[in-house]
């Protein structure tokens, strides 16, 4: 009896040895599996042609949470399509990449022959939205208590729109390392007391942003009545130009508002009024020259200082791989922002139409865009 209890004593402790043993496997609950699905944003290929207000903070959706192994790294939160989205959205800013849907061209638009000192042919496009008037007014807005920011007195430049036109642009995203490509469509209207542009930046038929600016035309060039972006991220937001009594810059995602003062521009609007400006005083448009704009964003208006750095040979994206003479004007970023760098060219002989743009952001990621066709 005091053997087998011995034995038996003996079996058990050679268990538990061997089962405290690095070399004994030990069996856990399986993890489910986890799969990533990245999905592409609703389309935003049209925007409506009413002044709709935007959620009142204009921020992006909450991104939906992931469960991820422990140990793993996190995905990352977006590729570079979404990147190049996001980018286009913050500074194409400069660039009104809009849908072209809509209009009926003047009849009595300006056309240009090959043999003009302003380039060639350029086609009234017929489908662009109504221009409004100079006059036009914007509903009363009130989004909140609201504080006016000073800014400072802009000069007054002579200007000379050029006439209305669509162009396209091949459009590259680098971003560590990687290059991403895309497409962009700008649609530019002018008449003699309005203007309208609508634009887009799409990528595999898919539009990654998209937004317009529309309004009048006065005695200092372009005068924005709205202004609205929308990625595909993000709800739309709307600028507001208020020509009234009122004479300010508000916006539907936040509750400041600026001084409207003369030639205050919006991002998509500001390269057609420095088109404009190297158009009606092209003798002053030398190296050196540093033109002041008021430029509002979705948020905020603030001074650009953009400097004429000199002509240069710029290759293009078109179909037969053409050159083209063009000014650059530079935007550097101020001292102590997060301030973009925005390199622009425009080209004399095809109307000073912005031929190629390039935005750099600090971190080195630049989004570029190439004249690819021009109609």
């Amino acid at each position: 009896m005091l053997l087998a209890l011995a034995l038996t004593l003996l079996v058990h402790l050679l268990f538990l040895a061997a089962a405290g043993s690095d070399s004994m496997p030990i069996v856990a609950a399986r993890e489910p599996a986890v799969t990533y699905v990245l999905t592409s944003a609703a389309s935003v290929a049209t925007l409506p042609a009413a002044l709709p207000g935007a959620p009142p903070d204009g921020a992006p959706a909450r991104p939906r949470q992931v469960r991820r192994r422990p140990g793993k790294p996190a995905p990352l939160a977006t590729d570079p399509a979404a990147g190049m989205a996001a980018r286009v959205a913050s500074t194409a800013g400069a660039m009104a990449l809009l849908q072209t849907d809509a209009v009926q061209a003047s009849a009595s638009e300006p056309r240009y022959a090959a043999s003009d000192p302003g380039g060639p042919t350029v086609d009234t496009p017929a489908d662009l939205p109504p221009v409004a008037p100079a006059s036009a007014t914007l509903p009363e807005v009130t989004p909140g208590p609201v504080s006016v920011a000073a800014l400072p007195a802009a000069p007054r430049y002579r200007v000379d729109l050029p006439p209305s036109a669509t162009l396209s642009y091949e459009v590259r995203y680098a971003t560590r390392g990687s290059t991403t490509r895309g497409s962009s469509t700008v649609a530019w209207r002018s008449t003699g007391d309005g203007y309208a542009i609508r634009g887009e930046v799409s990528k595999f038929g898919l539009t990654l942003s998209a937004f317009r600016s529309e309004g009048g035309v006065d005695d200092a060039g372009i005068a924005p009545v709205l202004y609205a972006e929308k990625n595909a991220t993000r709800a739309e937001t709307n600028t507001y130009f208020q020509r009234d009594a009122r004479q300010k810059i508000s916006f539907s995602a936040a509750t400041d508002s600026f001084p409207l003062p003369p030639g205050a521009q919006d991002r998509a609007s500001v390269l057609w009024q420095l088109a404009g400006i190297a158009r009606g005083q092209g003798a002053s448009f030398v190296p050196g020259t540093v033109l002041d704009v008021v430029v509002a964003g979705v948020r905020d208006a603030e001074p650009w200082r953009i400097e004429v750095i000199g002509e240069e040979t710029v290759s293009l994206d078109t179909s037969d791989a053409a050159e083209a003479r063009a000014w650059h004007l530079l935007r550097a970023p101020r001292a102590g922002t997060n301030d973009k760098r925005i390199d622009i060219w425009l080209a004399p002989a095809r109307q000073w139409y912005p031929v190629k743009l390039r935005y750099t952001e600090q971190s080195g990621d630049t989004l570029e865009l190439s004249l690819s066709a021009l109609h």
